[in-house]
């Protein structure tokens, strides 16, 4: 028995994180019937495993295409917590408190040094600190550090609410969020992707859209495509501190340190790549626990609250792929943004639905094209 055919869409989104999330709601705010799977529940994924910092020039060193989506996202994602505010009433948290890497050696400082002067060099605003200023700006740094350079323009979001607010908002314009809905396949006809095959029946449309992170690359090889994403998984702890005792992002000893409005410190992350698992270890704990008393010392009072993992969507050049699929018509991927899923969503959101729409995109996304890996998947036959 054939499974049952669906309500055609003019967007089908396979993958509730948030950049699948992102593209459905731009997608419904242009009008678009759409319909987005998720094989779990919303920001089940690597999205729902990350710190949600919003760090552009902390990503990325050198000019080019990356760094300007990066920064273009960034600022993004102020008119977005906006709508989503007021179309939905769940506030994402937005803070621009900004971001201070500190080193706590004479190799770390000189690193940092270098990044400062190419920051400045691409006129992006950064400040040199030393020691006393750093501890000045937080006072619960660790008496031994060295040097530190602030980025006053980054900022955090708060991801399961920015994620839950996407997809409440895109239902809101009437697109259907379907949880625990796994995507099998694709509907073909000819070089045409014409819709998907999922655990509750098949959807015709008119765009689909692969934003399944890890698991895009087995959905795209039942259509023949070589899309080389892999995981590294990365594990994340929660700690309890009260009044937390930084105000800034800081980037540490091996660590990143967040502090939540709810009195919470994320430490993160761990990196492991090619590791399916995303259970935590007793490992993972007891490295990022380390790196983060030897950053703030003040933490060994917070409270140990949670730890949990995720898989983050990697490339080889640790670049995002987004764009048309070569050799098939009507078929978008929005994957491999490895940590940077969260900040780009606001960009990717709104370029991939421009494209699914047939529009003009914001921001120029071809240097991010499937195709760019066309002569790995040739050295590899």
């Amino acid at each position: 028995m054939s499974p049952p055919r669906r309500p055609a869409v003019d967007v089908a989104v396979v993958g509730g994180g948030v950049i699948g999330c992102s593209v459905a709601y731009h997608a419904a705010r242009h009008g678009a019937r759409v319909a987005l799977f998720e094989a779990e529940g919303i920001g089940a994924g690597a999205s729902g495993a990350t710190a949600g910092m919003l760090s552009g020039q902390s990503e990325v060193q050198e000019p080019g295409p990356f760094l300007d989506l990066l920064l273009k996202s960034r600022d993004l994602h102020v008119p977005l917590s906006e709508a989503l505010l007021e179309e939905t009433g769940l506030d994402v948290e937005y803070l621009r408190a900004g971001a201070l890497h500190v080193a706590f050696d004479a190799e770390g400082a000189e690193d940092l040094a270098a990044r400062y002067s190419r920051q400045k060099e691409q006129g992006l605003s950064a400040r040199w600190l030393d020691a006393g200023e750093a501890r000045e700006l937080e006072p619960a740094l660790a008496p031994d550090l060295v040097a530190g350079l602030y980025f006053p323009e980054d900022a955090q979001v708060n991801p399961p609410r920015l994620v839950r607010a996407l997809a409440l908002a895109a239902q809101s314009r009437g697109a259907g969020v379907e949880e625990a809905t796994r995507v099998t396949g694709f509907l073909t006809e000819g070089d045409r992707v014409t819709g998907v095959r999922t655990s509750r029946g098949t959807v015709s449309a008119q765009t689909v859209v692969l934003a399944g992170g890890v698991g895009s690359s087995p959905l795209a090889q039942d259509l023949g495509i070589r899309l080389p994403v892999h995981p590294v998984k990365g594990e994340i702890l929660a700690l309890r501190a009260g009044p937390t005792p930084i105000k800034a992002n800081v980037w540490g000893d091996g660590c990143y340190l967040v502090p939540k409005r709810d009195g919470r410190v994320i430490a993160g992350a761990t990196e492991e790549p090619g590791v399916y698992d995303r259970r935590p270890t007793l490992g993972g704990v007891a490295s990022l626990s380390g790196a983060a008393l030897r950053t703030v010392p003040a933490l060994s009072r917070s409270q140990f609250e949670s730890v949990w993992g995720g898989l983050r969507p990697t490339t080889p050049d640790k670049r995002p792929v987004l764009g048309r699929a070569e050799g098939w018509e009507r078929l978008l991927i929005a994957t491999g943004t490895h940590r940077n899923g969260v900040l780009l969503a606001p960009v990717v959101g709104q370029s991939v639905a421009a494209l699914a729409l047939g529009e003009e995109p914001p921001a120029d996304v071809s240097s991010f094209s499937p195709d760019r890996f066309a002569a790995l998947a040739r050295d590899v036959l």
